[in-house]
């Protein structure tokens, strides 16, 4: 758990394998002040699974790093539950298989960088931009 200043907090639930970079603690601060980071990893069976973690810690807003399935999901559920769903804009700025470039990468702006690794040996390095607010999920279909 990551708490910022004195005063009222605001709590977080991260839900993500990796903690919050530092450009991330300092952007929700910016926009909270006061806040308190719950970390939430591992396997994650539901949407409705988060909602009661939510709860137990009383979290006022969300920041997911699931599939796209739990996220719409989660938006639908946090209007009744009461928090908000927050996703942080991540730009992918390298694609590699060389896992020396890739650390340098984010050795250059450790506090804005980060990396994945995939299956196929794959390396993508992201640096974290902004937050936005999940307003809704749509699925838009045409005739095919």
């Amino acid at each position: 758990m990551y708490e910022s200043r004195s005063g009222p907090k605001t709590a977080i639930l991260w839900v993500s394998r990796h903690p919050p970079l530092k450009s991330q603690i300092t952007g929700l601060e910016k926009k909270l002040d006061s806040i308190e980071v719950y970390q939430l990893s591992g396997v994650i069976p539901s949407a409705e699974y988060v909602v009661e973690v939510v709860k137990k810690v009383s979290a006022k807003v969300v920041v997911p790093v699931l599939p796209l399935s739990m996220v719409a999901r989660l938006a639908e559920l946090s209007r009744p539950n009461g928090f908000t769903v927050v996703l942080a804009k991540m730009e992918n700025i390298a694609t590699t298989k060389n896992v020396d470039e890739a650390k340098r990468l984010v050795n250059e702006k450790p506090g804005y960088r980060t990396l994945a690794t995939y299956a196929d040996g794959v390396i993508r390095v992201f640096e974290f931009r902004s937050f936005e607010k999940l307003v809704r999920v749509e699925l838009v279909t045409e005739p095919f």
